[in-house]
């Protein structure tokens, strides 16, 4: 059996390296990239924290386990990916940031606490509040866990940073690195071009509302001066990935560790004019970094563009471990995409959201490799878009009588699904701490 490490980031743009867009600066993601495989078609359960999270612990959707929206807690009595290791004898720790009610320890993760002697800021703000410090911690906690291992049996690590999500107690919304900045020019950042393309005219209401409202009214300096934090903060994150791996290595562990990257949700970075994130479809939140590297596969493609479901990743977890993906984990695995040599003519991937700090606008969605389809089902509302004609969705289509047929496919595909997972059918979980998991 292999001992498996997953490292999350949060709020990470699947094409936020510089293996994939040269204006980011991350020479160990594209290390990690070279090692194993990435891929480029991977879709979030939900682009908020807490579901996204929920996914990953459980291989269902936020509504089967009743996390609909961050304020929702994991149920401790839900069987997860932790107790599933741990039922194998396996070692499970888990280091960073989780976001799901009560703590790692609650659902059974034996190491949730670690020694952090040897923390090395590097850029990081000294101040405990800021992302930049606790991921150090984080950090150190997980180098120092792989320094102590014995081998007496095989682990699985779950390593969450908290970067690059904006959180800078001072200087809202994206924490200033000044190491870091200084490698990029704030003049020279991209500006993605459904900022000048899309003026929002064929999208729900409340988006165009919410691009004149609080802190999506942009402007190029401001979508150039939050990409410009950005790429600072996943530099820094891109070093503590450094230390991670080369402590593997010098613990001589590489060649029996999986290793998985990814992240719950993207950040729209001015795209369609809309900052941050929110109950919003776009490729920008959904689309998330995923790269599997397992010691010993050769797979034909370096680079693999085919669908899934981030509800794939525990069971994918199991089965490079060399376990059984047990039933529990519905989302079964992506770890065979390894072995295709070509994308599949048929892909089918669901996805959701319920409410955030945009408002309470819920919707259930469906994607193929041309088209995405959006039903807010509160709301009677609906957005599709032709995939392969426009790629970064400026254009609604959803009431194009050309189209109609393939709509109400999609329609039909994706209600099924709802209603076949259960739909709202979970009671959640309140956390009473947390004001957004009240009931609306």
């Amino acid at each position: 059996m292999r001992n498996i490490i997953m490292i999350a980031t949060d709020q990470q743009q699947m094409q936020a390296m510089s293996c994939a867009d040269p204006s980011y600066r991350t020479p160990n993601l594209d290390r990690l990239a070279r090692m194993g495989v990435r891929f480029t078609g991977a879709i979030s359960t939900s682009a908020q924290c807490s579901p996204s999270r929920a996914t990953w612990m459980t291989g269902k959707y936020p509504h089967q386990v009743g996390v609909n929206n961050i304020g929702h807690m994991l149920d401790p009595n839900e069987w997860g990916i932790a107790k599933e290791f741990n039922a194998h004898g396996f070692e499970t720790s888990y280091f960073g940031k989780w976001h799901l009610g009560l703590t790692p320890a609650d659902h059974d993760f034996q190491i949730t606490n670690y020694r952090v002697d040897g923390l090395e800021l590097d850029g990081a703000n000294e101040d405990p509040r800021f992302h930049s410090y606790k991921d150090s911690v984080t950090t150190i906690q997980a180098i120092n866990y792989l320094a102590d291992y014995q081998s007496e049996k095989p682990f699985f690590m779950t390593v969450c940073w908290y970067m690059p999500h904006p959180n800078a107690p001072e200087d809202y919304p994206f924490e200033y690195l000044p190491q870091d900045v200084a490698a990029f020019s704030k003049e020279l950042m991209p500006m993605p071009e459904s900022f000048y393309k899309d003026d929002l005219s064929t999208k729900p209401a409340f988006q165009r509302e919410r691009a004149t409202k609080n802190e999506s009214v942009l402007t190029e300096e401001i979508v150039k001066r939050d990409a410009w934090r950005y790429r600072a903060m996943l530099s820094l994150m891109d070093r503590n990935l450094g230390r991670l791996l080369n402590q593997l290595e010098s613990k001589g562990l590489k060649d029996n560790t999986v290793i998985l990257f990814t992240s719950d949700h993207g950040d729209m970075q001015g795209a369609h004019r809309l900052r941050l994130k929110g109950v919003i479809p776009y490729k920008e939140l959904y689309n998330v970094p995923m790269i599997l590297y397992v010691p010993g596969m050769k797979p034909p493609r370096k680079v693999v563009p085919d669908l899934f479901s981030t509800a794939a990743v525990p069971g994918t977890l199991l089965e490079a471990a060399g376990l059984p993906v047990s039933e529990h984990f519905e989302g079964g695995s992506f770890l065979h995409l390894l072995q295709r040599v070509e994308r599949p003519s048929e892909e089918i991937v669901f996805f959701e959201h319920y409410k955030a700090y945009w408002g309470y606008h819920p919707f259930r969605g469906i994607q193929t490799a041309k088209w995405k389809y959006v039903f807010y089902y509160e709301e009677g509302f609906e957005e599709m878009y032709d995939l392969v004609e426009d790629p970064d969705e400026n254009v609604n289509i959803a009431d194009r009588l050309d189209v109609d047929e393939i709509r109400r496919e999609l329609k039909n595909a994706v209600d099924r699904w709802w209603e076949e997972t259960g739909a709202l059918s979970r009671e959640p979980i309140i956390d009473e701490n947390n004001p957004w998991g009240k009931d609306i």
